[in-house]
């Protein structure tokens, strides 16, 4: 099987994202995956892990030949301005360029090599439909490839399953929980304005901060417990009341197809999203489209917790968006395009 190689980018410990996602479930389906690893906050102390079977957890740096490389060799790229390694490290038969994000806002600096990366690329994977539209003007073989859930792992919080966390407030208030980076692209103001008006719920943030960004809303009902373990997630996600995505509405996040609305969504919980497109088209999320609509649909979810047609619509949605799923549809798309390029 053809051998999936993805440059250093990201550090793989730091936050679980698409890139090991998705190709852990391609590694699955059969094929070899490399994923050279950028370990900027959590060294690796060995040279190759092999954390799945066929995912080979590689420090950058390590020569291929210690890997065993299997022909036909797919370079998978998210991080544009890695066009630089095209043609030049590799020996690599097939270009996927997997875009997760639009580069603007706080990514702008992606947008450094992504022309090029666009020309270069035999197929392109978008995260979003806005995404999708853009480069489908550009390029001949773009697919629709959003986001998924690690179900198995986040259904689990669809009942208690172990005791509460010992950081999380246990006043019996309602929590408000979010996962993910504690970074600009919230909306702070937002974050103020729903803690300030629900003084009896817990806002519970959980996550690392994203870069040198400094916190700027503090109050006594907020809770920022700092990052946490993947496998940590769901011990934290079945004690939530409601999910929330409190991110601007900005070109960037207009494009953004998270990852946490499936997770929250495989436990069952109630999800409440400022108005993200793709938030919007799913059916099972709440939107509140300004900062006095979030808060209503916040006490409209809690008012509807335990209904079980709205628990179960959200699981159904969760499964089926499952990164199982995605890899399938992605293999199917490398396979014919290696058939259409290689002759095989």
């Amino acid at each position: 099987m053809p051998t999936v190689i993805y440059p250093p980018t990201i550090d793989y410990n730091w936050l679980y994202q698409r890139p090991q996602q998705l190709l852990k479930e391609i590694a699955a389906q059969g094929y070899k995956v490399v994923f050279f690893n950028n370990d900027r906050y959590f060294k690796q102390d060995r040279g190759i892990i092999e954390k799945y079977p066929n995912f080979f957890l590689c420090k950058a740096g390590v020569p291929l030949s210690k890997i065993g490389i299997d022909p036909p060799v797919i370079l998978w790229i998210s991080y544009p301005p890695h066009v630089s390694q095209v043609g030049r490290i590799y020996n690599e038969s097939l270009v996927v360029f997997d875009a997760i994000d639009e580069a603007s806002g706080e990514f702008i600096s992606w947008a450094k090599g992504l022309d090029l990366i666009v020309r270069k690329a035999d197929i392109l994977f978008t995260t979003s439909k806005k995404l999708f539209n853009y480069h489908e003007k550009l390029h001949n073989n773009v697919h629709l490839c959003p986001n998924g859930a690690d179900f198995p792992h986040f259904s689990k919080a669809q009942k208690l399953f172990s005791p509460m966390p010992k950081d999380l407030p246990k006043n019996g208030r309602p929590i408000i929980g979010y996962f993910g980076a504690i970074a600009p692209w919230i909306d702070w103001e937002l974050l103020r304005y729903i803690s300030s008006r629900n003084k009896d719920f817990n806002f519970v943030m959980i996550g690392p901060t994203y870069g040198k960004f400094i916190i700027p809303v503090k109050t006594n009902n907020i809770y920022y417990l700092g990052r946490k373990e993947y496998s940590e997630l769901p011990s934290y996600l079945q004690y939530f009341d409601v999910c929330i995505i409190p991110f601007k509405i900005t070109p960037m996040i207009e494009s953004c197809n998270p990852i946490k609305m499936y997770e929250y969504l495989s436990s069952g919980k109630p999800v409440v999203s400022t108005n993200m497109p793709e938030a919007a088209t799913l059916g099972v999320v709440s939107i509140g489209r300004s900062k006095e609509e979030f808060n209503e649909r916040i006490n409209e979810e809690l008012r509807f917790k335990r209904d079980k047609d709205r628990i179960n619509a959200r699981i159904d949605v969760a499964q089926n968006n499952s990164w199982s799923f995605r890899a399938q549809d992605a293999v199917r798309i490398l396979e014919e395009t290696i058939s259409k390029k290689l002759g095989t």
